[in-house]
């Protein structure tokens, strides 16, 4: 088994190998849909933004449905997108 201890090596390749890769808008064609696939995670980290693009690319992503309080302070005014954190305001 690969996930006994101590084996490091396979003696077989991967048994179920995937011919395409996924497409996050082969059946859904909505303006949402496009919306997302569009969005650019811009003012985040990098690690933040691998992760944003990564919610994108395997359909994990969703859009507010309210905008969401900025900042640790929870400050009054909104921002549009909650999921854009920074980084230094986390720590």
């Amino acid at each position: 088994m690969s996930s006994e201890r101590g084996n490091v090596s396979r003696t077989r390749p991967q048994r179920h190998q995937n011919a395409r890769a996924f497409k996050n808008d082969k059946y859904d064609t909505s303006a949402r849909c496009k919306k997302i696939n569009a969005k650019l995670h811009d003012g985040v980290c990098q690690h933040c933004k691998g992760v944003l693009e990564w919610r994108v690319k395997f359909r994990k992503y969703k859009l507010l449905t309210k905008p969401k309080k900025w900042g640790r302070k929870r400050a009054k005014t909104p921002r549009k997108s909650g999921k854009h954190w920074m980084a230094s305001e986390l720590f």
